[in-house]
């Protein structure tokens, strides 16, 4: 009986478990996450994250639209990616370039 039980209580909490991972973050949540990781790599003002958390968010909205084809979609990646690349400075477009995980995550 006891073996019953604990493998329920098991079975229970693999399930939840999986539940919750399952759950996707909202495109803004995704947008701070990318300019959070982001500041801690280069050094940009107040302003300018708010200003990346806005397009990383738009490019959040665009790429979760279904009803959008591959090739449009690559298109508005290569525009996002565009705009970000030209917020920054030179400086901090080297120090950025120095992060390549980092720099396939704020473009892809």
């Amino acid at each position: 009986m006891k073996k019953i039980i604990a493998l329920a209580t098991l079975l229970l909490a693999f399930t939840i478990n999986v539940s919750a991972q399952e759950k996707k973050m909202s495109p803004q949540e995704s947008a701070k996450n990318d300019i959070t990781a982001l500041a801690a790599k280069v050094k940009i003002s107040e302003t300018l994250q708010q200003d990346l958390i806005t397009l990383m968010t738009m490019k959040y909205e665009t790429m979760s639209d279904a009803s959008l084809s591959a090739e449009k979609k690559e298109h508005a990646l290569k525009a996002y990616e565009h705009k970000l690349m030209s917020g920054l400075t030179e400086e901090q477009r080297k120090e950025l370039m120095k992060y390549p995980k980092l720099v396939k995550q704020l473009t892809h």
